[in-house]
Formats: C-alpha cells, sequence, structure tokens
C-alpha cells in the first residue's frame, strides 16, 4: 500500500441490514473536487482486482465477507455537498451488503459512512477505536432502484457538526457527529456478504461547496 493511500479493508461484521439518477446532482456552485472515472486518478491509489475502472465506472468489489473503504487524497475539506451515482453490479444477498460514501474520515479507526443496501433500504454508521456505531438505523428509501442494475444517487452534506443525507434527491436523514477538527477526507466503502463478491460501481463523484 501506497504511503498516504487509505485503504481499509476488515472481515464483515454484523452491522448490516436485514427515480433513476442519470448524473450526480450537488448543489453547491463550486466545484472542489470531481471525478467521473474516465482513468483512475492517482489520488484514489493503485488499481488491483477488487478496485478498478471498467466502462467509465469506478467498480469496488471486496472479497467475500469483507469490507472495502478508499479514501481520496486529493484535499481536506471542510463543509461539503458531496455525491456520487451508485450501481448495484451483483447484490448477491440483497440484504447483507451495501455501499456507499465515507465522510468526516480521519483514520481507519475514525470515520462515517452512509451506506445503501439492494434491499432499498439504507444507514450511517460510525467507525470508532475499530468498533462499529449505528448513527441512523436501516430504514426504507421511498422509490430506491432496488436489486442488481438498480441506479441510486447519494448525497452527503456536511455543515459544522451536522450531516443531511439524501437519497435519489429525497430527504434521508440528519443527525449531529464529531468532524474532524482539520479537515475532512472522503471516500467509497463496499461491503460483500459472506455468500460471495458483491459489485458496485460509481460514477459521477462530486464534491461541492454547501
Amino acid at each position: 500500500m501506497m504511503r498516504g493511500i487509505l485503504v481499509g479493508v476488515v472481515a464483515l461484521l454484523l452491522h448490516v441490514s436485514g427515480s433513476v439518477a442519470a448524473s450526480a446532482t450537488c448543489e453547491g456552485r463550486v466545484v472542489l473536487f470531481e471525478d467521473r472515472f474516465d482513468r483512475l486518478q492517482p489520488t484514489w491509489g493503485a488499481s488491483d482486482d477488487g478496485f478498478k475502472i471498467e466502462d467509465g465506472q469506478l467498480v469496488v468489489a471486496p472479497e467475500p465477507a469483507m469490507f472495502f473503504w478508499r479514501t481520496n487524497q486529493a484535499s481536506l475539506y471542510d463543509d461539503i455537498d458531496m455525491c456520487v451515482v451508485l450501481t448495484t453490479i451483483e447484490g448477491v444477498d440483497p440484504e447483507e451488503t451495501n455501499a456507499g460514501l465515507v465522510f468526516w474520515y480521519v483514520d481507519e479507526n475514525n470515520f462515517y459512512v452512509f451506506e445503501y443496501a439492494p434491499n432499498g433500504k439504507a444507514s450511517v454508521w460510525r467507525r470508532q477505536r475499530g468498533r462499529w456505531l449505528e448513527q441512523v438505523e436501516w430504514k426504507d428509501v421511498e422509490d430506491a432502484n432496488e436489486g442488481d442494475d438498480g441506479v441510486n444517487e447519494l448525497r452527503v452534506v456536511t455543515r459544522g457538526d451536522r450531516a443531511t443525507l439524501y437519497l435519489n434527491d429525497a430527504d434521508f436523514a440528519e443527525f449531529d457527529g464529531v468532524p474532524p477538527t482539520d479537515g475532512q477526507q472522503v471516500g467509497v466503502f463496499v461491503a460483500s456478504p459472506e455468500s460471495g463478491t458483491a459489485r458496485f460501481a460509481f460514477d459521477d463523484f462530486r464534491i461541492t461547496r454547501p
């Protein structure tokens, strides 16, 4: 692993749950970072079988019963409006796999994840001191595009210690958390179930100033 590229792969723990977005729709007018995944930017780190560009998308596919996350090293951010288009390629087990956006990232043991599962549910988790803490419980997302080939937009807006989450441009949740004092990193996250390797594609990843 290259120095400075933050990658997380850990064994799967039991914190999973049981309208199509054509492009990401962050509302900030000032673009801080944008990636359409025409090629793998070096700030994402090295490509491998589980993290690579396919057909203009970033495809992430952890081994069975594993979590995988990777942060982008382009910058540290204060308040952000971040969004991405997420496609479920192979969910394997819709209730035991998920993918989403990493935010308020400090290090491998201190960050938050907005997660979507192919069964149409979403949640928010915090990783602290090596443990997973549920911040927003799994709940149904109205108008989620479920199953394989389902396309959904995830959006995270942080202002101070308040995070607001959207899915397909609809309000999902709002909560108060603990942001980093010296700026946050952001990234992507995928968890595969024990029964096989899940595959998700990320596209139109964008960070704007809210």
